[in-house]
């Protein structure tokens, strides 16, 4: 591990501790389904995408930003593929089993355990689905203050794989035409999950054994404390 991802794993640990006495203070009330004095559930999952296998194709940004629009809301991707420095732009991806250049990183919402978003909203927005646990935004409430993407401790900075733009901020994004901000919300009310996760062509080659791996590009796992300090 480099000396900046040990910096930035004691930052982010400390940020969860502050966060934590925060949200046990005045999260659970927000919290769809559960009573106040119940604390909050974990997310039953967080996308957690390997750098290793995305290939940069941008195919869940696409899919993430299509089924929002259906569902009436911001047609913003909640997920933003990142090229690396020296990683090639705009990348096509190949028949069979040869996937083109891997080495790019998604970067969706982690639905932390102890969300800082959560509660510096000031117009409880941010809040938590009682069926499944996910952090999402309430975009009818939502007043674009910005205070819940600059509490964000994760960063998304980089050259975005499939545009080419420069893009430095965090895992919330803004939706300049409908003036909200929104992030992954693991698409909470779709039956068959999150939309990225089943439109990666890699997860399909996967799948269909073209290419060897024990597990997807963009995986579903637990949003509990192992998870969160394992974030890219």
């Amino acid at each position: 591990m480099t000396v900046q991802q040990e910096g930035r794993r004691a930052f982010l640990t400390a940020a969860a501790a502050t966060a934590g006495s925060l949200f046990a203070l005045l999260g659970a009330a927000k919290v769809a389904g559960v009573a106040e004095t119940e604390l909050p559930p974990l997310s039953e999952g967080v996308i957690f995408p390997d750098p290793a296998l995305c290939v940069g194709c941008g195919a869940c940004e696409v899919a993430c930003g299509q089924v929002h629009r259906e569902a009436g809301l911001s047609g913003v991707p909640r997920i933003h593929v990142f090229a690396p420095p020296g990683a090639p732009v705009g990348i096509a991806i190949a028949t069979g089993a040869q996937m083109g250049n891997a080495g790019y990183l998604p970067s969706p919402c982690k639905q932390c355990p102890d969300p800082e978003c959560f509660v510096v909203c000031p117009a409880d927005a941010l809040r938590i689905d009682g069926r499944v646990g996910a952090r999402f935004i309430d975009e009818s409430v939502c007043v674009a203050c910005g205070k819940c993407e600059a509490s964000c401790p994760f960063p998304a900075e980089g050259v975005l794989a499939v545009s080419g733009e420069a893009h430095a901020g965090t895992r919330i994004f803004y939706d300049p035409d409908l003036h909200v901000y929104t992030k992954c919300d693991m698409c909470h009310w779709r039956s068959e999950g999150p939309a990225c996760v089943g439109a990666c062509p890699v997860n399909h080659a996967i799948q269909l054994g073209l290419i060897a791996s024990d597990h997807l590009c963009l995986d579903i796992r637990r949003s509990d404390e192992v998870t969160y300090r394992q974030i890219l």
